[in-house]
């Protein structure tokens, strides 16, 4: 397998979190963690995404999949290239048009909320000699959207202390965040949805366990360090881990999940502060 990231244009990084290039000569399956929602341009083969609902989406053009609320498995063709690009939660509504919570988990054609922008974008894609020419491709296209949602409607403020909350290492309560985004409950559980895909209960429960996985890592190998005060007992933990992350701590560590481990190595290799618990 072959990866490798680049940078989108300044201003749209709050919406765009990253572009990425990753290709395989041979048919690979791979378990991939809980994500906040990508876009991706199948540049040749194809493959299957086996969603967290247990769904599977044949994949063989440009979609767009929500954040997923659990892991999902990649299994990829022999010969496989993709574009790919990392949407930050500010990006669902002036990119997309949709809340996070519309999209989650799901597999949306590209073209069904980017028409003829889309499809052109595609070709440029698919006829471009280098990564550089992709992502200036993707700048380009990223722009027009960012322009034609904000022209069409007033855009929420985006919520820096939900966001802020979910990666705090201490787990803090839901109290503690209504106090901090001052609104009602109801409220925050809306916002929540509408910029990361679910309540703020489960959210913190996936990125409990994305921090974990961040943690072994970094090297902490000792279960009770990795997992922090949150979790019941070990079983408990266990059982999140993989459902968050798709596999279990120890074969983690036994690097069992190769492309997670192939995406966090390129990652640092590259100088890109993207551990997977972040936005």
């Amino acid at each position: 397998m072959a990866l490798e990231y680049h940078i989108p244009r300044a201003d749209l990084r709050d919406h765009v979190r990253a572009y990425y290039y990753f290709s395989t000569e041979e048919r690979t399956i791979q378990p991939l963690c809980a994500e906040m929602g990508n876009i991706r341009v199948v540049l040749g083969g194809g493959g299957i995404l086996h969603t967290p609902d247990g769904q599977k989406q044949h994949i063989t053009s440009a979609f767009l999949l929500g954040p997923t609320m659990g892991a999902y498995c990649m299994e990829a063709e022999a010969g496989t290239r993709v574009f790919g690009i990392g949407i930050r939660p500010k990006g669902w509504v002036t990119l997309c048009g949709i809340n996070a919570e519309e999209a989650t988990d799901r597999v949306i054609d590209l073209t069904s909320f980017a028409g003829g922008l889309a499809r052109s974008t595609i070709d440029e894609m698919r006829n471009a000699r280098s990564l550089d020419d992709m992502a200036v491709a993707a700048d380009r296209f990223f722009a027009n959207l960012v322009a034609r949602r904000i022209a069409r409607r007033r855009v929420s403020s985006y919520p820096e202390a939900l966001a802020h909350w979910l990666l705090d290492p201490n787990d803090l309560s839901v109290d503690t965040l209504i106090d901090m985004m001052d609104v009602s409950r109801r409220q925050t559980d809306r916002i929540a949805k509408t910029y990361f895909g679910a309540s703020p209960k489960f959210l913190q429960r996936k990125y409990r366990a994305l921090r974990a996985a961040d943690r072994i890592r970094a090297g902490e190998l000792d279960w009770m360090t990795a997992a922090g005060d949150s979790y019941y007992d070990q079983s408990h933990f266990i059982k999140e881990f993989k459902t968050f992350v798709g596999v279990t701590p120890s074969q983690f560590i036994g690097n069992q999940a190769q492309l997670i481990t192939e995406i966090q190595s390129k990652r640092h290799v590259q100088s890109l502060p993207m551990p997977l618990a972040s936005f």
